[in-house]
């Protein structure tokens, strides 16, 4: 595998079918083994290595498993945007693996599937400290950490203007940073509500401060940006710019203006946004190969090579020093209506930041 990711996306389609290997979205979810989505740095190389165990799993068991991986934007996310509310376990996919903190942590999905124990844990042990530390792993043994995304602060200095650099997460919720901070968004155009935005960063703030966190970050945060687009326009001149960026390791890591900017890892740790998958006890013999894969050390070492750290124990990590993880814990995801909590954290954040209103369902 290369060893880093690539940020040219412009060849990028709305979906990606393999003629040999992957299918289309038009089977109906039930009818998949597997059904996927990754960061998009990482797709092209997933892509890639997912195709070639398919096709060794067909000419060695002379067995096709249905696989859908879309690549693009677009349509590739409707299928996976209402496998949730489907009524009996047999119309959802074998496998399915996300990096979205989605409707699968809806409450009404957990009392439907997953406490009812359709799901098995397949989890990589053993688990290193810093990940035994934050509680990654689920205790119920059903869904499947292999791989996080750490978020980071990317600081400008000059835009910090003498200010204090942020070393905590509660630092971001001091009033002299109005007006200094840049969150993960995206909308369609300018008069468009935001249709994708860092959810999580509400909940972690509403867990550890309270909802009137969501109002002193919203008067801290001067825009909206798509995570790709901050990388590119900190340390600039850019009018969009600001002095601290909310923003995952990866793409922190590869700012290229390093003499104006630098990557502050949070001292109580960094969010840990989970990738994680889901996979059907009674489906994990056929299903093997594709665990085996994502779980792997080949992966998982590609992972880790590019600031998406993988929870395998035999790759060579490259955290910094006394680094920390911080995570909402399982017992706070599983006593709480998360989706319900980001429509409120969501709902307090816009009405304080702009008149825009909040649209995600």
């Amino acid at each position: 595998m290369e060893n880093r990711c690539s940020l040219d996306f412009s060849t990028e389609r709305d979906d990606y079918m393999c003629e040999t290997e992957l299918c289309s979205g038009e089977l109906s979810p039930g009818e998949f083994d597997f059904m996927g989505r990754i960061p998009v740095p990482l797709k092209y190389t997933f892509k890639d290595g997912l195709e070639a165990v398919l096709k060794e799993h067909r000419i060695e068991k002379r067995t096709r498993l249905n696989c859908y991986f879309p690549m693009g934007g677009g349509s590739g996310y409707f299928p996976f945007e209402n496998i949730h509310n489907v009524d009996s376990i047999d119309d959802f996919p074998n496998m399915v693996l996300s990096p979205s903190f989605d409707n699968l942590f809806e409450k009404h999905f957990f009392e439907k599937f997953i406490d009812k124990g359709y799901f098995q844990a397949c989890q990589p042990k053993p688990l290193s400290q810093i990940y035994a530390d934050c509680g990654i792993e689920d205790p119920e043994k059903q869904f499947t950490i292999f791989a996080i995304v750490p978020f980071v602060f990317l600081v400008d200095h000059r835009k910090l203007d003498g200010l204090p650099i942020p070393r905590r997460w509660i630092d971001i919720l001091d009033p002299i940073y109005h007006n200094k901070i840049i969150i993960g968004g995206w909308r369609k155009d300018e008069n468009s509500p935001y249709s994708e935005f860092n959810s999580f960063l509400f909940l972690e703030m509403y867990k550890e401060h309270g909802i009137q966190s969501l109002k002193y970050l919203a008067y801290n945060t001067k825009n909206m940006l798509h995570y790709v687009h901050m990388s590119r326009i900190a340390g600039s001149n850019s009018e969009l710019g600001a002095a601290i960026y909310i923003i995952p390791w990866f793409l922190a890591d590869i700012c290229p203006r390093r003499e104006n900017t630098s990557v502050i890892w949070p001292e109580d740790g960094a969010l840990a946004f989970p990738i994680y998958f889901l996979a059907k006890k009674s489906k994990l013999d056929k299903l093997d190969v594709l665990i085996k894969y994502v779980t792997g050390r080949g992966l998982g070492q590609y992972l880790v090579d590019n600031c998406y750290p993988s929870l395998n124990p035999e790759v060579n990590y490259r955290y910094p020093d006394n680094a920390k993880l911080k995570w909402l814990g399982w017992d706070y995801v599983r006593s709480n209506d998360t989706m319900e909590l980001i429509r409120l954290t969501s709902k307090v954040f816009f009405e304080v930041w702009q008149s825009t209103p909040f649209t995600k369902t």
